[in-house]
This record gives C-alpha cells, structure tokens and sequence, in this order.
C-alpha cells in the first residue's frame, strides 16, 4: 500500500469518526428521518450541511481517488463542528497545507541561538523538538529531569520512546493521562506527515514493542498543545510539579519546551544546585550536601555527580 492509499484510508477513518462523535442536535439536525441505529449524523445530513452530494461523500469515507477542495475541506471542517487542531488536521490529510504550515529543520539547521537559548534557560529544563518528536537538542537541566535520557540510543531519543521507556514509567505518576495527552498531541500536529515513511516507521515501531500505545493511537485522539503543568515523581527531589510552555520555533515546524519554576522557590533552588554538579568539575571528594534550608523534600543528603549528558 503506497503513501497515497494510506492516506486516503486515514481521512476516511477520521471523517467517519468524527461524523459519528456529532451529536445531530448540536448541528442542527432534527429527527425526522426515523429511529436512528447509531449515535451521530448520517452521512447524508453531513453531505447536506457541506453542501456536497451524498454520492461524493459517500466515495471520500470510502477512501476512493477523489480530491476534495480547499473550499469543500472547509465546508466540511465547519459542518462537523471541528476546532482549530482538527480542521487542520483535516486539511493535511487531504493534501492541503493549512494555514501557518512551516517546514520541519533537521539538527544541523538549528540556529545557534536557540543552542545558546537552551543553555542560559539552565536550571529550568528545555528541550527542542522536531514533529517526529525527535528530542534535537537539550539543556543540563532536562538531563538532571530525565536521569535516563542519555543511556538511549541516539535513534530512540524521542518524546514517544521516552515516556513509553520502562524507567519512565516511575517518574510519571500520572503516567496513564500524560501519555494519552501526548499522543493526542502528536497526532493533532503531525497529521500528514504520519504518512511520510519515518513516521510510519515510528508509528509501526511504538505498536509492535508497547501494546499500549496501539490501543491509545487506535482512538484517534487529538489535541492542541498549550501551556500545562506535569507532575513527576523525581529520584532526587521528590514528587515535583512543573509548568510547561512550547514555543514555536521562527520559520521551522520544531518546537522548544520550557520546563517552568518559581524563581527562588526550594524548587528552583534544587534543580539548580544539580544542574551545578552536572557542569562543573569536581574534586575526588565525595560532594556535599545540599544546603538543609533550601533543600525540597525527597532531595538526598549526597548527591554524586551524573556523567556529562552527550
């Protein structure tokens, strides 16, 4: 099956699932075309609110070699009631560029800048990612969050294979919601780009090794991505919470993520006596103590120096 068909095959997947999922009061529709049998318009009242024929409808949920117009895409978007994130996820799985497409960079085309950006963000964990959620450059910081981040290969730093990772589990205690989140999210903003053979790969990859994320990405779930807040059950500093922002990068479809504290907070100061062990030399001697008043709970009394994250 090449690329095309795939294709076809997810947009008539996710406008059947979407059809269904609209309740027929909310769009207008009154019931007097008999008992329904399913929850969810007909595919004939939706072919009436786009304006298209049902016959033509008809072919595009059944996948067929037919292109539908920017003008017929948005009917439809505005037929099925659909928010930002999903109508431009409609528009890529149509072959249409949405509003505000921009190309994706590769490592070598990072601007320094936002290498230099990553390290004056330290102590407060950053990261830049691309939409395969490939992890392209980071911070000390994320190192000191993520313990078990660079003990991966180079080809499995990436935002799926992290939280999936056995180890992950444990410093997520909200392991089950963060991932459905995270795959709502990836989902909403890769949209054509799932047929590209790399994202296939990984896709394909991620069901055969963790059931899990099969039966997750099954549901066809999406979400924008905005500010939130995680949770995570650190080895050093305890059960913390931290903000989280994600800025689009100029020009570019990457993205940075910022991990956000309160200044001077006991937080703050936790990560950033880490992050000060993880960068600077140290003599043979075992290290100190963090400081017992600014110390956060679950901070042990000795912390020995992390390798240099590579």
């Amino acid at each position: 099956m090449d690329t095309v068909e795939l294709q076809r095959r997810e947009l008539a997947s996710f406008l059947r699932d979407r059809r269904g999922r609209l309740d027929p009061r909310a769009a207008g529709v009154n019931h007097g075309h008999g008992r329904r049998r399913t929850s969810g318009l007909r595919r004939e009242e939706l072919a009436t609110l786009a304006g298209v024929s049902l016959t033509w409808y008809t072919w595009l949920e059944q996948g067929r070699r037919i292109r539908a117009s920017r003008q017929v895409l948005t009917s439809l978007a505005d037929a099925l009631r659909l928010d930002r994130s999903e109508t431009e996820h409609l528009f890529r799985l149509a072959g249409e560029i949405p509003p505000q497409a921009e190309p994706e960079a590769s490592v070598s085309q990072l601007s320094p800048q936002y290498l230099s950006l990553l390290e004056h963000l330290d102590p407060l964990p950053a990261f830049i990612i691309n939409p395969r959620f490939d992890v392209l450059a980071w911070n000390e910081a994320f190192c000191v969050l993520l313990p078990h981040f660079e003990e991966l290969p180079a080809q499995r730093r990436n935002l799926l294979h992290l939280t999936f990772h056995r180890e992950s589990r444990a410093l997520y205690p909200n392991w089950t919601e963060d991932v459905a989140q995270l795959l709502a999210a990836f989902r909403a903003q890769a949209a054509e780009r799932l047929m590209q053979p790399r994202f296939v790969e990984l896709v394909r990859g991620l069901e055969q090794e963790y059931p899990e994320f099969a039966v997750l990405w099954a549901r066809r779930d999406l979400e924008p991505s905005g500010p939130s807040v995680r949770t995570f059950e650190h080895p050093e500093l305890g059960r913390i919470e931290l903000g989280q922002v994600k800025l689009k990068t100029a020009d570019t479809a990457n993205a940075l993520i910022v991990h956000q504290v309160k200044p001077e907070s006991a937080l703050a100061l936790g990560l950033a006596e880490l992050v000060r062990r993880r960068s600077q030399p140290q003599p043979p001697a075992t290290p100190g103590p963090i400081p017992a008043p600014d110390r956060p709970s679950g901070v042990s009394r000795r912390l020995p120096r992390p390798p240099p994250c590579r």
